[in-house]
């Protein structure tokens, strides 16, 4: 990543999350990419917690309750404060390095 140093773990400055719309029973680990199943610490184990899924009740839906669209997503942006400093669409590659270049320094 672009602001991570080279010898840190690859989530040491920006912790990324992914909220699916798959049921947890049905998600399959295997096909995740590797940025969400990374290898950490001395060991090299595996950060199985970067990943959430819907829990299949009708009265839960995660996108309906955010309002957020099902075909596009969307990416959110969240400080240590827990506050949401910026919505983007998922493909905003630019909008997102935009955002961070105006206060990080690259690693």
């Amino acid at each position: 990543m672009r602001y991570t140093p080279k010898e840190a773990d690859i989530d040491s400055v920006i912790d990324m999350r992914a909220v699916f719309q798959t049921p947890h029973r049905e998600m399959r680990l295997e096909g995740l990419p590797a940025l969400l199943l990374p290898t950490k610490g001395r060991y090299g184990l595996i950060d199985y917690e970067k990943t959430f899924c819907a829990d299949g009740r009708a009265d839960s839906d995660i996108y309906d309750l955010r309002g957020i669209n099902r075909q596009h997503g969307a990416l959110l942006i969240i400080r240590p404060d827990q506050f949401v400093a910026a919505v983007l669409p998922l493909a905003d590659a630019a909008g997102v390095a935009a955002f961070f270049d105006g206060f990080m320094s690259q690693g």
